[in-house]
């Protein structure tokens, strides 16, 4: 009879420590762009521009395009529906198919009245494209061991403001957006 407590409780004690010890966050396995928080995962929306907006047509006409024209993407509203409170969030990028690296970027946005922009490029009828990238952050991005998929941090803490990621270079201004209290 004294037998069945003394194991009862054996059992409760090997239970709560493989719970407690053994417990790991467990890594997403649908596709997509997550954030990483100290009580798990959070799915990244996909933000899809809502334009594209140029300046400096006039001056570079009547510089005969010496001065340059500037393009932007434009994102709906003022600020992302994702808010975080974590200056030097990680991120992990779940693929099928593997990404590159270099194909990831975060650029930090401008935040007008009721939209973002994102500048793009810088055009000179002397000097051809280039795209811009002041507001580009750096990033630390590496590929998890035996898989597609990438972890993705700033190398340094994030000021408050609105941010950008893209994780497909080709495409430019598709990207998952959020800001950053």
């Amino acid at each position: 009879m004294k037998l069945r407590p003394l194991l009862f409780v054996l059992c409760l004690a090997l239970f709560l420590i493989s719970t407690t010890f053994g417990q790991s966050k467990p890594f997403p396995a649908l596709a997509g762009t997550w954030y990483q928080s100290s009580s798990g995962y959070t799915r990244m929306e996909l933000a899809t521009s809502s334009g594209f907006k140029t300046s400096g047509m006039a001056k570079s006409a009547f510089t005969y395009g010496i001065a340059k024209v500037k393009g932007k993407w434009l994102y709906r509203n003022s600020n992302a529906a994702i808010q975080l409170t974590d200056h030097r969030p990680i991120f992990v990028l779940v693929s099928q198919m593997e990404v590159s690296t270099q194909a990831i970027a975060l650029i930090r946005m401008d935040v007008k009245k009721n939209e973002r922009e994102a500048q793009y490029c810088e055009a000179g009828v002397w000097t051809g494209v280039k795209e811009e990238d002041k507001n580009i952050v750096l990033l630390t991005v590496t590929r998890i061991p035996d898989s597609n998929n990438l972890t993705i941090v700033p190398t340094a803490d994030l000021p408050s403001g609105e941010y950008l990621l893209i994780t497909n270079a080709g495409k430019g201004y598709d990207g998952y957006d959020f800001g950053v209290k």
